[in-house]
């Protein structure tokens, strides 16, 4: 992408008003489980540099440049199969919204990997696409990612559900054959999540417990204890595996257009159970260039103010 002058990166890369200031709520909630973290934080700091101009074509490159080393890692190791009888139990479903390419680059990964997982994704974009092999449900424009999950959730009809978002990529550390087989030993699981690693930065999102919202529901199992030899959370990524009957108990809240994971799993606590399995991975690629999507993606006053009521009238 070429930005231009550094007058034009201002206007291009999330430097005008509107998106400054979304941040700037954003980074105010700080009661808000689903406020900044550090990565958050630095992403916010480079995309308002005044050098955006240079890191947008810096990260870009150095994204591609991460994705294609693990791609030349494995090309040179026997490709992963899921066993088809394991596959036909299980459906992925993807949110997107204007993200064709990462949309695109995200079910090439699964394909590779997985050729056999049905695939429904939900798109809301302004013109919804379609992909060889994949189910679209096409929603109306910029519904949210509530509405979206809830959408492709309702047209599963498999015993699994595989959350993905639209800017992930899979790996051969994304072993859902392992996922599956936990699953499978330990009926008490309702949801196996494991970490997203973040490119081009290499952090690993997720290694850690993460906070809900305030609730008095009691997790049905201990915090901290393990089932299936994996750890009891609260929380894990918006990357898991779900029994479908049971995740549908909780689903999403179409009044939240964005701020949805925590909320989801504050519901979650005390119906459904969560592990953390730190061996089932994948690649996170975002895009915080994206001056359009990020304007749409940092529109957050709505969710907050629904969050706000919900969790924090009383306080």
């Amino acid at each position: 992408m070429d930005l231009g002058t550094p007058n034009t990166a201002r206007a291009n890369c999330g430097l005008d008003a509107r998106l400054r200031d979304a941040m700037s709520r954003c980074r105010g909630r700080a009661a808000c489980p689903e406020g900044p973290s550090f990565k958050s934080a630095l992403r916010a700091l480079i995309v308002e540099s005044p050098l955006s101009h240079i890191a947008a074509p810096v990260h870009r490159d150095l994204t591609r440049a991460q994705l294609w080393g693990v791609r030349l890692r494995e090309g040179v190791q026997p490709p992963v199969r899921v066993p088809g009888a394991v596959s036909s139990r299980i459906t992925a479903i993807v949110k997107t919204f204007e993200r064709p390419k990462q949309l695109l680059r995200l079910i090439e990964s699964l394909f590779r990997l997985f050729p056999t997982v049905p695939v429904i994704v939900a798109d809301d974009s302004r013109r919804p696409g379609r992909l060889p092999g994949v189910r679209t449900l096409p929603l109306p424009f910029d519904v949210g990612v509530s509405a979206g999950r809830q959408a492709a959730l309702a047209e599963v009809r498999t015993e699994y559900t595989w959350v993905l978002d639209d800017d992930f990529v899979l790996y051969r550390g994304t072993q859902l054959a392992r996922a599956i087989a936990a699953l499978d030993a330990e009926p008490r699981i309702d949801i196996l999540g494991g970490p997203v690693i973040d490119v081009p930065l290499c952090l690993k999102r997720g290694a850690g417990p993460s906070p809900i919202y305030p609730t008095r529901r009691a997790p049905l199992w201990p915090l901290g204890s393990q089932l299936a030899g994996l750890e009891v959370r609260d929380k894990v990524p918006n990357f898991f595996v779900a029994r479908s009957e049971r995740l549908r108990l909780v689903g999403w809240d179409p009044a939240l257009k964005r701020l949805d994971h925590a909320d989801f799993f504050t519901r979650a606590r005390g119906v459904l159970t969560t592990v953390y399995d730190d061996q089932f991975r994948c690649l996170h690629a975002p895009t915080p260039f994206e001056h359009e999507y990020m304007l749409r993606r940092m529109d957050l006053a709505a969710d907050a103010e629904v969050l706000r009521q919900r969790y924090f009238a009383g306080a």
